[in-house]
């Protein structure tokens, strides 16, 4: 650590001016173990086994169930190397998903765009500015449930984005109106009146995730010709057990082109890396097999079978349950 609290670059990229004496720092070691209100973690390099840095959760505020974090790397030959990105998301994990807290914020030099990137990464977004000691500071904030995407979220030949109320009217009936995209949805073949009265309801045409329980219902267009061709839905089930739901629905005219794998894939990025979902499910009629193909290519496994577990549409309904897990998808 005296390294950490010598190096010129780490003090200059946090604004730290004091001076302190290895006695100081020596000190302030060994009475890490008596605090209760903060956590002070050490990094380690799990190759070498040598001190990285540190890692730390202080400041909770009781009321909005939050904390501050900060971390300092030990000095410029342990920058680049990824450990404070692992680490943040180590720490971070442990703060939102075993502490409980609903949120995680910190303050971050503007002229330190190395760390604002690296934090974005980790999942933190920009929620003020200041200054303070003539320093331009950004706070970045990380939530346990969060997720607002930047719109259209685009992949190869996709763009996804929000559900308007009035505008997609006639899109979403243009597939929702036909027996063969309905067959194994919850809902029949639907009137243009029903479907206009389903998207006044705002929560039908979210757009962000705030909080538990909460979906997103995004349109998906064909990046060269614009043309609407599904929708995809995005269910955020459970913060503390992480868990996230897909489901997708396309239209006949674009089957068979790999668009649904493709809007399903984009689905999971915003659930692993925007709510750090740690499990996704997706369920449907075990007749649907092409739907199945779908979560098959993305590396999902059949989880369980219900076998005529649900009375659906008059008549008994075998369901199927996939899931992967978020190290299962990383590693993918």
């Amino acid at each position: 650590m005296w390294e950490e609290v010598t190096d010129p670059e780490g003090n200059d990229l946090t604004a730290t001016t004091a001076d302190f004496t290895r006695a100081q720092v020596a000190s302030w070691c060994a009475s890490r173990t008596a605090q209760d209100e903060r956590l002070d973690l050490a990094v380690v390099d799990t190759a070498t086994g040598e001190y990285a840095g540190e890692a730390v959760l202080n400041e909770y505020d009781a009321e909005r169930n939050s904390a501050n974090f900060r971390i300092a790397l030990r000095g410029p030959a342990w920058y680049g190397r990824g450990l404070g990105t692992e680490a943040t998301r180590l720490l971070v994990e442990h703060g939102l998903r075993t502490v409980g807290l609903d949120f995680i914020t910190l303050g971050v030099l503007a002229r330190n765009p190395r760390a604002r990137r690296a934090y974005a990464t980790a999942g933190f977004r920009e929620t003020s500015r200041f200054v303070e000691d003539g320093e331009d500071w950004v706070e970045m904030t990380i939530a346990r449930s969060w997720l607002s995407p930047d719109y259209p979220v685009l992949t190869e030949r996709l763009a996804l984005r929000p559900l308007h109320p009035e505008k997609d009217v006639d899109t979403i009936h243009s597939w929702r109106s036909l027996p063969e995209v309905c067959r194994y949805t919850p809902f029949d073949p639907q009137s243009r009146e029903a479907i206009a009265e389903r998207l006044t309801d705002p929560e039908r045409t979210r757009s962000v995730i705030d909080a538990e329980g909460q979906v997103i219902s995004l349109v998906v267009e064909r990046r060269d010709t614009g043309q609407p061709v599904g929708d995809v839905v995005l269910f955020w089930h459970s913060a503390a057990d992480g868990h996230a739901e897909i489901g997708y629905e396309l239209h006949p005219d674009h089957a068979g082109q790999g668009f649904a794998t493709e809007a399903a894939e984009a689905l999971l990025r915003l659930a692993f890396d925007g709510l750090r979902a740690h499990r996704v499910s997706a369920r449907m009629d075990q007749r649907n097999t092409a739907s199945a193909a779908v979560v098959g290519r993305l590396g999902m496994r059949l989880e369980a079978t219900y076998v005529e577990g649900e009375w659906f549409k008059g008549e008994w309904s075998t369901l199927l349950v996939f899931g992967l897990l978020e190290h299962e998808w990383r590693g993918a």
